[in-house]
């Protein structure tokens, strides 16, 4: 379905787009809808009804609207050349194909370039301009839940390609970590996941799959994060998306590794490693060399581990857990002078994720337990408070280690026995990871 092709079902979706714009258009110069009803000689009612699409605004009408702004604004101009839409279209498609197959990374300075240009943004391409403009946020790591509801409540988009990708834009647009909020925004993909099976977009499927195993998996519900990787596979396979289909593997081992069925992850990390030449990424790379980092290093095999972590360094890794296994790998190897550097290093370097914050505290832990500090209560509490928060960090063996071998170091044994309890507790095997 096009937009303005003249056809019956193409003019009511014209209706419906200028209803719906011009309620954006409203809101941006913060117009009153009295005060535009009575400009435009029609009664408030009437035209609540036309914004929220309960009675269709006809050509006219609307060009009274654009009239009415272009007053307000004189720099304010409305495109309406078609060509935009089918242009705004196009940009849709490329920007969820570089998405699916993790190559948008060296594309933003063109979807920017896109973006810039005024006459794309107010034209009948309008509301999917908008969908490129919140791919580039999230490419970004910017962007928020509120823009991409701002775009599905608009109610302009009925098409279920459109909706698919929105609601799946919606669900990962931003991280939580609070539980419920991790629910919600599972029942959002589930909603694009439905919407993508109706078109039977295999390319599309296996995204929003794969978005939904993590969201599992930070919802602590690894059986449904497997099934969502099995299916995700399955559809990205189909369409040769190879470096998103490596994350997806990478997911699949990394939850086995929680699930202490260390064989299974190995040997998926390890087919990773041949699978290099296919993905030819750095990125990807370097994510399959950090997990890979973290995996010996949960095995306690801290020689490999360091061997994956510098490697993943030396890929310039962003990835600040990196960093608990450079320090506390040369920690337990009894190499503490390097302990000590990659502390350091890590408390010098500013890390944008969230959970950085309590890798530095982490860090800060490390150096006072290297110093002999007398008291590490506050530091201690302060980790341990935020630990619920940030279970995706898995800091709990490294953290009651540490306290361990301090509290034994200090000749606190009681301490030290509690500290070693709450390792056991977290090690025992529990199907909700912990």
């Amino acid at each position: 379905m096009r937009f303005f092709k003249e056809n019956k079902q193409e003019k009511y979706d014209k209706e419906r787009f200028y209803g719906a714009y011009i309620h954006d258009l409203r809101r941006y110069y913060e117009i009153p809808q009295k005060d535009l009803a009575k400009a435009l000689h029609v009664s408030k009612s009437t035209w609540s009804k036309m914004e929220s699409g309960q009675q269709n605004m006809d050509y006219g009408m609307f060009h009274q609207c654009i009239d009415y702004f272009n007053k307000v604004d004189p720099d304010y101009d409305f495109n309406e050349n078609i060509s935009k839409f089918m242009e705004a279209e196009k940009w849709i498609d490329y920007c969820l194909n570089e998405f699916i197959n993790l190559s948008y990374f060296d594309k933003l300075d063109k979807i920017k370039a896109y973006l810039d240009q005024e006459e794309n943004k107010h034209s009948s391409a309008y509301f999917l301009y908008k969908i490129v403009e919140a791919f580039y946020d999230l490419f970004n790591k910017k962007g928020t839940m509120k823009f991409i509801e701002k775009i599905i409540t608009s109610g302009y988009f009925i098409n279920e390609y459109h909706l698919s990708i929105l609601y799946d834009l919606y669900g990962i647009i931003e991280n939580h970590t609070n539980l419920s909020m991790i629910q919600t925004q599972i029942n959002i993909l589930q909603k694009a996941r439905a919407y993508a099976q109706q078109i039977n977009n295999s390319a599309l499927l296996g995204l929003i799959e794969y978005h939904l195993s993590y969201h599992f998996e930070d919802a602590q519900d690894p059986l449904n994060a497997l099934e969502m990787v099995e299916h995700s596979k399955n559809n990205l396979q189909k369409t040769g998306a190879y470096r998103r289909l490596a994350l997806v593997q990478m997911n699949e081992a990394n939850f086995y590794l929680k699930l202490k069925i260390y064989s299974k992850a190995n040997s998926i990390y390890d087919y990773l490693l041949t699978q290099e030449n296919q993905i030819q990424n750095n990125r990807v790379q370097n994510s399959i060399y950090s997990n890979l980092a973290w995996s010996k290093f949960i095995q306690e095999q801290d020689e490999e581990a360091l061997h994956y972590a510098l490697t993943s360094r030396a890929l310039d890794s962003t990835f600040p857990d990196i960093y608990i296994v450079l320090a506390f790998s040369n920690y337990r190897l009894h190499q503490f002078d390097l302990a000590r550097q990659y502390a350091t290093e890590f408390l010098e370097k500013n890390f944008e994720e969230e959970r950085a914050v309590l890798i530095g505290l982490f860090m800060k832990l490390v150096l006072a337990v290297l110093d002999q500090e007398p008291d590490i209560a506050s530091l201690s509490y302060e980790i341990t408070s935020l630990l619920p928060d940030f279970r995706a960090v898995e800091l709990e063996i490294p953290f009651y280690s540490l306290l361990t071998d301090y509290y034994k170091s200090q000749n606190d044994f009681s301490s030290a026995l509690d500290a070693q309890d709450k390792l056991v507790s977290y090690l025992k095997f529990d199907f909700n990871f912990h």
